[in-house]
């Protein structure tokens, strides 16, 4: 056996397709070089037909299931040949790239960045979606398709929100370790750099960092978009960026995907990789009430595996969506963003259940603000990817992503229960603001009993004051006389209808 082995491109192609089959990355898959008792970097060599000790390479084959890796291996008499890929070999620093389990999919999203990227030239491509949706997945792989077409390929994460100098700095290290005194100065010194190197640079995360730093914004749209060089800038964002959106209307080389759920055959193909059994209409299902969010569709995965003995129909049939800590504190995350009229638009959003339009869900707004702010409030909502917009007429009408829906129904129950507590103790209405502002009863229907909503408020109050409910949402009736209209809101229909669903009559 030779001292060391490389990998031809015939054999790469084999391996490509060997690793697409279990849903792993070409390097960002922590999986692969742990099995092969190996390092990241060392994957990333063989991949780029590097020479690497034989039991290596052999390690490599086998951890992604091909037995002959005497197929992978260049010929021997080949082997004092330089590297067969006349691609360029870039200066690779993505030290910060998270290591992805699996990825699937998503073939016609690479398809089109790699087109921007590569054939388009576009200098700036940002992809925005909502959390969990697979935006740093999705810039992985595209980044080991594209890495060759590179000299410098540099991933840098926000998620730690850094400040913006110390962000030009780590990424104008690997350019020239003299880094400039000056801000402007370090500005100047990254511009040239894209203009005298094919880079590709992404930023993954901008939404962490936008709302708090405003040096961010002012690089983007003071020096990088006014910017010509020949690189390419990747953002991820659970935001879409208005400004940026506003230029690429004008300007080919600025591009922009909002990214959504799998297709319904990638999202089946996640779960029976994941040890997932049932019938196709079982899996599709499944793959529909979490709309395809891969880290979703992952996060349940093991809970019907071990809970459910691998049943999808007995999770179906609980008619609930179950989010996981950590799903659910990336979606929070986004909802924690929201502004006061966002958050009582979505808080109307939940109670209607199902696509409302503007006109009707503007007639529910018991301040009545300007109609321009409700407007602006349901465009950075739809920016954030929170809604699902629905054209059954001729008017749009407006959902919240079923994941988003239960969060939001959670937080609302939640606020309403703190509202009790805090007006039963000091017996001041004004303690009251989402009662007040929100008619919990779902628009349209008469079955106070049946609501759900409704139900799920009353099942939380019962498990703090018991048997004592009904005489404790009574106490709260004589505190609203005498009170003005605007300070009651809705809060008079909210008691009552509670006591309607205790079996009570309100007026008595």
């Amino acid at each position: 056996m030779a001292k060391s082995l490389r990998a031809s491109s015939e054999g790469l192609a084999i391996v490509d397709r060997a690793r697409q089959r279990r849903g792993w990355t070409k390097t960002s898959t922590a999986r692969w070089w742990q099995d092969a008792n190996t390092s990241r970097a060392t994957l990333r060599r063989f991949w780029q037909g590097d020479r690497i000790q034989p039991d290596i390479f052999i390690a490599l084959c086998q951890a992604v299931g091909i037995s002959d890796w005497e197929a992978i291996a260049e010929p021997l008499e080949l082997s004092s040949r330089p590297p067969h890929s006349s691609l360029l070999t870039p200066h690779l620093d993505l030290d910060e790239a998270p290591d992805v389990e699996a990825f699937y999919g998503r073939e016609p999203e690479l398809q089109q960045l790699e087109q921007w990227i590569l054939s388009d030239r576009c200098e700036i491509v940002a992809i925005a979606g909502l959390g969990g949706i697979g935006k740093t997945a999705l810039a992985l792989a595209l980044t080991e398709r594209v890495q060759t077409e590179f000299s410098f390929v540099l991933w840098r994460s926000l998620r730690s929100a850094p400040s913006f100098h110390h962000l030009l700095d780590s990424i104008l290290q690997p350019f020239d370790p003299a880094i400039p005194q000056t801000f402007q100065q370090r500005v100047h010194q990254l511009i040239q750099h894209l203009q005298q190197h094919r880079c590709l640079l992404i930023l993954d995360g901008l939404e962490t960092v936008l709302k708090q730093e405003n040096t961010y914004t002012l690089f983007l749209l003071t020096y990088l978009l006014p910017a010509t060089h020949q690189s390419c800038i990747l953002l991820t964002s659970r935001e879409r960026l208005s400004e940026l959106e506003e230029v690429a209307r004008n300007r080919a080389s600025v591009r922009s995907m909002t990214l959504q759920g799998l297709l319904q055959a990638e999202a089946i193909e996640l779960l029976k990789a994941g040890g997932i059994t049932g019938n196709q209409m079982e899996l599709l299902a499944l793959s529909r009430l979490y709309n395809g969010n891969p880290l979703a569709l992952k996060l349940v995965t093991p809970l019907i595996q071990f809970i459910l003995g691998g049943s999808i129909a007995a999770f179906l049939n609980q008619k609930t969506l179950v989010l996981g800590d950590r799903l659910r504190d990336v979606l929070n995350q986004q909802l924690d963003q929201l502004s006061d009229l966002e958050r009582e638009l979505v808080y109307w959003l939940a109670i209607w259940q199902e696509p409302i339009s503007f006109c009707r869900l503007q007639t529910h707004l018991l301040h009545s603000p300007d109609l321009s702010l409700v407007l602006e409030a349901l465009a950075n909502l739809e920016r954030r990817s929170l809604l699902e917009k629905w054209f059954s007429t001729n008017e749009p009408a407006f959902t919240l992503q079923p994941l988003i829906m239960k969060l939001v129904t959670e937080a609302l129950i939640a606020q309403a229960t703190q509202e009790v507590e805090q007006v039963l103790q000091s017996h001041d209405v004004r303690g009251f603001k989402l009662l007040r502002t929100h008619w919990l009863m779902r628009p349209g229907t008469d079955d106070i009993k049946g609501d759900r909503i409704l139900s799920q408020l009353r099942e939380e109050l019962w498990r703090i004051y018991g048997a004592a409910l009904p005489s404790v949402l009574q106490q709260i009736l004589p505190l609203l006389k005498e009170q003005s209209p605007l300070v009651i809101g809705y809060v008079g229909c909210n008691i009552m209808a509670l006591l309607t669903q205790l079996n009570l009559d309100p007026t008595h």
